[in-house]
């Protein structure tokens, strides 16, 4: 046992409970030196009412009591309390109290008559635990007080990365509807076609903070279902370019960080405005593909093509004059994407890339 120095007590609450008054005092005077709160009980339902009402840290108490004795008493403060620590004290070495106290879950057994320094070091001991407890309990509130915060502050930035992506996408819609009045007022169909395409790139762009904004997770666009919203609104803006052009899918579950979502859509979106604008002219119907795999971890395969009149072997996508087309190289290149292009049966572009740039 530690030495106490002169006035320090153990940082723990003691119940006593013992039927003799003499052994009561003589403890009394014992245990008020060595804890920070000692309370006495003259039987067990005396200690019980006093566990109820102050929770001691550890009960020490006596096995024999007229009324209710020490076991019973202990079986009462168990159903209340199941971590209760005690101590049973006993002037008999009965076997069955002995093993009945163990089944019980008792903490310490002592003999009478109990010497004082042997008391002591067992109160000594369960200070100790008693503290390592009340310390391990102090860091699991600290750690469950600071995740609380982490996750307040974490919904709190949702909220507001939600509200950024919803204000982007309303802002990008505005500019769209700038540009589709604008173009009521020109004549020019060229110009209006430029319009047009300026207003599916931009919309290509919004439907990603519209995905992000409905979606789970700010990290990641569920791009399967993008694609699908993509290629439905770029099919309504070529509704007077085509006869009957028709969708062919094949794509995986697919989520993507937004950094690569954003430009694989207006890949896309540059691809089948090329296919509905110049694939089927003079065909009645046409089909275009648009197949999304994932082949290995990371890597991802996009191929749109058609089967329309196709484009001439000789055509140069790096020399091409056509805006469109440079801004597909252009996009290619930066997802660090590779592009592959068959012109032998209608039009068809592959593009190979990954999540992760080297």
């Amino acid at each position: 046992m530690r030495e106490l120095e002169p006035g320090q007590r153990y940082n723990i609450s003691v119940l006593f409970v013992d039927d003799n008054e003499t052994i009561r005092q003589l403890y009394r005077r014992i245990l008020e030196k060595h804890v920070n709160n000692l309370y006495i009980a003259k039987d067990g339902y005396h200690g019980l009412e006093l566990y109820k009402k102050h929770k001691p840290d550890l009960v020490i108490t006596d096995m024999v009591m007229p009324v209710m004795n020490g076991l019973e008493m202990v079986k009462e403060i168990k159903k209340i309390a199941p971590d209760a620590k005690f101590v049973v004290m006993s002037a008999y070495s009965e076997k069955d109290s002995f093993v009945e106290s163990i089944h019980l879950g008792i903490d310490g057994y002592l003999m009478k008559p109990v010497e004082a320094k042997k008391l002591l070091s067992l109160i000594d001991e369960f200070a100790g635990i008693t503290l390592m407890k009340w310390e391990l309990e102090r860091k699991e509130k600290k750690r469950r007080e600071a995740e609380e915060y982490l996750k307040k502050s974490l919904a709190e930035k949702e909220i507001l990365l939600r509200e950024v992506h919803h204000r982007v996408k309303n802002n990008m819609q505005i500019i769209s509807s700038i540009l589709r009045m604008q173009s009521r007022n020109i004549d020019d169909p060229k110009l209006k076609d430029v319009l047009q395409e300026s207003q599916n790139r931009i919309h290509s762009m919004a439907l990603i903070h519209e995905n992000l904004y409905n979606n789970k997770s700010l990290a990641n666009i569920n791009f399967s279902s993008y694609i699908k919203s993509l290629t439905n609104n770029i099919a309504r803006s070529y509704t007077s370019h085509q006869a009957n052009v028709t969708f062919d899918y094949q794509i995986d579950d697919a989520y993507l960080p937004m950094d690569i979502a954003i430009p694989c859509g207006l890949i896309i979106n540059e691809l089948i405005s090329n296919s509905f604008k110049y694939a089927f002219k003079d065909k009645s119907d046409g089909t275009i593909s648009i197949h999304f795999t994932n082949p290995k971890d990371d890597e991802y395969k996009l191929v749109v093509s058609d089967n329309g009149v196709g484009i001439s072997d000789t055509f140069d996508i790096t020399k091409t004059k056509s805006l469109g087309m440079k801004i597909l190289h252009k996009l290619v290149q930066q997802i660090e994407g590779t592009l592959v292009s068959d012109f032998s049966n209608g039009t068809k572009f592959t593009i190979i890339f990954k999540t992760t740039y080297s």
